[in-house]
């Protein structure tokens, strides 16, 4: 193994097995991810409530929008059913010989790849290989802020880690093919993996690396894989552990022998029994093994005192909500109309400003009009993008792009592919946030580079970034000169304010 071998705790929460071909499947490959992720909570929905894979129809459309409905019953990932007699649901008072009259619908051969509540009688094997994945997977505090597509490059590198049988480790290159920048940094500072060096220590043993001659070009390690998935081991090590576990196995069994022969010897001699048979036997028990008495250990019966407790860890800067203020700090799509206008403000800068000059003339303001509906177009076919992981073509939007040329659906694509500017921050929490990202950035980058920053570091640029963000100081001027310090491996704090005091606004 790349990292040093932890004993690995048992995960005792709830799952639905994925198989490793969900992506790719002729049935749900060509799902968007939103689409997906419903198919997901619904099979989370009934094995959560051990429904055996039927969902009624007024929590169908609870759960799913109808144009995903429709989806499912055209690929056949569920068939509806009237509840009759028949057919019945058993959902609340539903009984067979009461039906309640509703239509449910019914999970295609749950019974077959879930964990089935239901009779023996209906349970069908499937011999595919599977991903555990957790009920709460949707929700929980560390992939619950992340979107669609990036919940789904998740499950993406860990079927890869299941398909291959690495337990949990993907070479940077492979992770670079499988997750883009933006989906990489996100899944770093959710904590769903950590990276590491390629060394002689811990060699990622991807290729030609061994750990005489390492690549040296660093992999990531999936956060308690060997924790909640199926750990797949050498066939050494599975013979040595077998062996090991045989030789715990006769070790405990001779223990349990000696605790009984000890109890049967520590029991009081009954009265003469008239039954030979039961005299013969005490008389056997009672020679074979000599009784003597058990020593007094005085410190068996008095209550010694619990262990103090231990103090809390103390929370990494930000606790829970890290993903959620660094979304604030950079949003991908403007939450509000206010932080689309500053969005807009940075995509299109002079056509705000010859809107907004009464001076302007009639044709400059038809230019600036059209460039600010090309900026508006992007934020849509960017919010188009995160969403379906696609761009379809739209004539009358395609035509803002390219107005008198065919490439107007190749530029819109382009445009989608590429991250939106970060707004300026305007409140304190915005301010906070952005602090957070650029401080985080930089010493992250100085730590790639070979650099080894103190503990504190991170902290302490973030409150000057902080206080230098609140005096007014625009984040592109931070960006610059820290991309400096960068080039330089500088991370102290003051060098940045001595920076921004010799150098003029």
């Amino acid at each position: 193994m790349p990292v040093e071998a932890r004993e690995a705790t048992r995960d005792t929460r709830g799952y639905i097995k994925l198989a490793l071909d969900f992506l790719e499947n002729p049935k749900t490959g060509p799902m968007s991810p939103v689409t997906k992720l419903k198919l997901i909570e619904l099979w989370i929905y009934c094995a959560r409530n051990r429904t055996g894979g039927t969902v009624t129809a007024t929590q169908a459309r609870r759960l799913v929008p109808g144009r995903i409905r429709e989806i499912f019953t055209l690929a056949r990932c569920w068939h509806h059913h009237d509840c009759t007699v028949a057919t019945p649901c058993q959902h609340g008072a539903c009984t067979p010989s009461t039906p309640c009259g509703r239509d449910f619908f019914t999970m295609h051969d749950y019974e077959r790849h879930q964990t089935f509540h239901g009779p023996a009688s209906a349970r069908r094997k499937d011999t595919r290989g599977y991903l555990k994945l957790s009920v709460d997977f949707l929700e929980n505090r560390k992939t619950g802020p992340l979107t669609p597509v990036t919940k789904l490059k998740l499950i993406e590198l860990w079927i890869y880690c299941a398909r291959n049988r690495t337990n949990g480790v993907i070479a940077a290159s492979q992770a670079r093919k499988i997750a883009p920048p933006r989906i990489r940094e996100a899944l770093t500072t959710a904590g769903s993996w950590k990276h590491h060096a390629c060394t002689t220590a811990t060699p990622c043993r991807h290729g030609a690396c061994t750990a005489n001659a390492p690549c040296g070009h660093g992999f990531f390690t999936m956060h308690d894989y060997q924790r909640h998935q199926n750990h797949y081991l050498e066939p050494t090590t599975r013979t040595e552990q077998a062996r090991s576990a045989g030789r715990k196995g006769g070790l405990a069994k001779a223990a349990n022998r000696r605790e009984a022969a000890s109890e049967t010897t520590s029991v009081p001699a009954r009265a003469p029994s008239t039954n030979a048979g039961a005299s013969h036997n005490s008389q056997v028990i009672n020679t074979s093994t000599p009784v003597s008495p058990l020593p007094y250990d005085s410190d068996a019966w008095e209550e010694k005192p619990l262990p103090p407790p231990r103090p809390a860890p103390r929370p990494r800067h930000g606790g829970d909500d890290v993903a959620d203020r660094l979304n604030a700090a950079a949003p991908e799509i403007p939450a509000t109309s206010a932080m689309r206008r500053r969005v807009l403000a940075r995509l299109a800068p002079d056509a705000i400003a010859v809107l907004a000059d009464p001076d302007a003339g009639a044709i400059r303001h038809a230019q600036a009009q059209a460039e600010l509906d090309r900026a508006e177009a992007v934020i849509d076919a960017r919010a188009e993008y995160l969403a379906t992981t696609n761009v379809a073509e739209n004539p009358d939007i395609d035509r803002l792009f390219d107005p008198h040329g065919p490439h107007g659906y190749a530029r819109r694509m382009a445009a989608a592919h590429t991250p939106l500017p970060i707004p300026d921050p305007v409140s304190p929490g915005e301010v906070r946030a952005m602090a957070y990202r650029l401080a985080r950035d930089h010493i992250d980058a100085i730590g790639r580079q070979g650099g080894t920053p103190p503990g504190p570091a991170r902290e302490a640029l973030r409150a000057e970034l902080e206080t230098l963000l609140g005096e007014g100081i625009h984040q592109d001027r931070l960006r610059t000169e820290l991309r400096a310090m960068r080039e330089t491996g500088m991370w102290a704090a003051s060098k940045l304010r001595e920076r921004l005091a010799k150098v003029p606004a």
